[in-house]
């Protein structure tokens, strides 16, 4: 999927499961709407950055009673308006905010309770600064991947960008090409005049009414 001229492109990647229990859904949103087919360089990316195996799975996070059988949500969130890059990263814990990745590279606990989560990522190896980059660099290659346009395919498609002044030139050559074979036909020694003659003037000024004027202008 290769998208143009957007002002603004959001992806949301978001991976959620029961602790200690099954995995429940991942969802990629593309402006708010489900991305439903992919390029495998842009599932590739989404691959790198998912979460899917942090909370659910992880066998450190499951055998604590206090999490176990709680619905915790990754949502990442990769952002590029006016060419510029934004990204950012909420962990949730049955519906409320418990983590929030900040720019620095360091996991804020927003509630008291989320002390405990933030010490287990951080233990799992999902330390702030490494995760940081780990978004930061698949945001930067998500965004260059749906920005470029589609390649040419065997039947020659061509961009509109280079399409449009191209049909423009051969429009014009065409017209020159006309005007020096009328100018043959006709005897006339110069044949650019004969683009302003099509143009302007009727082919038959013998066959002008009452209400045409000298000049060859019709009156309104």
């Amino acid at each position: 999927m290769k998208i143009e001229f957007l002002d603004a492109i959001i992806v949301q990647i978001q991976h959620s499961g029961v602790v200690g229990g099954s995995y429940v859904a991942k969802q990629v949103l593309f402006n708010g709407l489900p991305l439903s087919s992919t390029s495998p360089e842009v599932s590739h990316i989404l691959q790198s950055l998912s979460t899917k195996e942090l909370f659910p799975f992880n066998r450190s996070i499951s055998q604590i009673p206090a999490l176990k059988d709680h619905t915790i949500i990754c949502h990442q969130e990769c952002v590029l308006e006016s060419h510029r890059l934004q990204w950012s990263e909420h962990v949730f814990y049955d519906g409320e905010v418990y983590l929030r990745l900040e720019p620095n590279g360091t996991w804020t606990a927003l509630v008291p309770q989320a002390v405990l989560l933030k010490g287990l990522l951080e233990q799992t190896g999902r330390h702030g600064g490494s995760e940081r980059t780990r978004l930061q660099n698949g945001c930067m290659q998500l965004m260059k991947e749906l920005r470029l346009p589609d390649k040419p395919s065997g039947s020659g498609i061509v961009s509109t960008r280079i399409l449009i002044p191209v049909l423009g030139v051969v429009a014009f050559a065409g017209l020159i090409t006309v005007s020096i074979l009328v100018s043959k036909n006709r005897g006339w020694t110069h044949p650019g005049g004969v683009i302003g003659s099509l143009i302007h003037y009727p082919g038959n000024l013998h066959d002008l009414g009452p209400d045409t004027k000298d000049s060859g202008y019709r009156t309104l």
